[in-house]
């Protein structure tokens, strides 16, 4: 890969159970990944190298680092040099908004990301009759952080399970457009 380009560091992270590995082995083309599909939590951290071709034609990689839901008082320690932040909620867990409310409300509130695209991602894993009352709530909150971020997080609706947003999600880790310097 002599002609690649800087990598865009990125950091995954969300609650416990949240489908952040899902989601990541699902990006990279995974196979296996379905309704049978139940991976082991994460405990510590996992690194993907997603390959692509940029605009120009140039080989690139977005380097996203996995950081476990358990760990989430030490996400500070990996935030440095980081560009992108995927957020990831399991919109069909009520309990788990809550929690992932607070958490990424401590992100954006963090220094070290001041500049750093934020891409919320509503992870779709179970029956979506569940969802909508806990997708109205989720949306409210982001209503609310849109209008006062001057860096409004994007937000994005995947399934790991069925493919469906991840073209999207490809997309914005890929845009250099969105990385403020």
């Amino acid at each position: 890969m002599d002609d690649l380009e800087d990598k865009i560091p990125v950091l995954c992270v969300g609650p416990k159970g949240s489908g952040k590995t899902t989601l990541l082995k699902k990006l990279q083309d995974a196979e296996g990944i379905d309704y049978t599909y139940s991976p082991v939590p994460t405990i510590g951290t996992n690194i993907y190298d997603l390959h692509y071709f940029n605009r120009h034609g140039k080989k690139q990689v977005v380097t996203i680092r996995e950081v476990g839901g358990e760990m989430s008082q030490l996400w500070s320690n990996y935030l440095e040099g980081i560009v992108k932040v995927i957020f990831v909620v399991d919109t069909s867990n009520l309990c788990q908004i809550s929690a992932a409310a607070v958490m990424l409300y401590t992100l954006l509130a963090e220094p070290k990301l001041q500049r750093a695209k934020f891409i919320l991602v509503l992870s779709k894993m179970d029956a979506a009759y569940r969802q909508m009352r806990n997708e109205a709530l989720l949306m409210l909150q982001f209503t609310r952080l849109s209008k006062e971020l001057r860096n409004a997080p994007i937000l994005l609706e995947a399934s790991p399970l069925t493919g469906i947003g991840l073209d999207d999600l490809r997309y914005q880790l890929t845009d250099t457009k969105t990385i403020s310097k």
